[in-house]
């Protein structure tokens, strides 16, 4: 990622506050795309039993079923977007386990 001078950012937050005021004159949409990571079955298995997780708690904590669990990891399927991007975080920063779960 590029490094942002304080011209452009100070030329943002007039667009955005014009934005506000209801004047999109200034306003550019860009979309920028997001190169998902691969992750792989081994990455999954590795880090759950790195990390002492049961396939049921890490499924749980992902909001998808144990079965989905259980199909990563041995390549049957794989992560969707939004799951793929949380285990990267995850693999990133074990740290935020205990900040991000929930512990009954």
């Amino acid at each position: 990622m590029s490094n942002l001078s304080d011209e452009t950012l100070d030329q943002s937050l007039d667009a955005l506050n014009q934005l506000a005021d209801g004047d999109d004159t200034e306003v550019t949409i860009m979309r920028v795309p997001l190169k998902l990571p691969n992750i792989t079955a081994e990455q999954i298995k590795h880090f759950r039993i790195r990390h002492h997780l049961t396939q049921q708690r890490l499924a749980i904590e992902l909001g998808v079923s144990v079965r989905t669990v259980q199909s990563w990891e041995i390549g049957r399927s794989n992560p969707n977007g939004s799951a793929k991007r949380l285990l990267q975080v995850l693999f990133d920063n074990p740290q935020l386990l205990n900040q991000l779960f929930v512990h009954e």
